[in-house]
């Protein structure tokens, strides 16, 4: 997983409905993502005023590239036919 950030220097964030927009994937599996500790997802920002949780894009751009390389397509096996005895 890219590292959490650890510096307080400011940087462009997106709200999960963004996120997901950028990827074409819904903003439920986005948010369920997020809220999964075990994706390991940094700590939310939240602007002044604001009740939408906020991420780093540097940092959601690395790890999505990191979760799509370690999704493999399984193979049909209902469409061979079956073994002869």
């Amino acid at each position: 997983m890219p590292e959490t950030p650890e510096s307080e220097e400011p940087r462009e964030t997106m709200t999960i409905p963004k996120l997901a927009a950028r990827v074409g994937k819904s903003r439920t599996l986005i948010h369920r993502l997020a809220t999964n500790p075990a994706e390991g997802w940094p700590a939310p920002t939240f602007k002044p005023g604001s009740s939408r949780p906020e991420y780093p894009v540097d940092w959601f751009d690395a790890y999505w590239e990191e979760r799509q390389a370690r999704i493999t397509q399984g193979r049909r096996t209902d469409l061979e036919p079956p073994a002869a005895e």
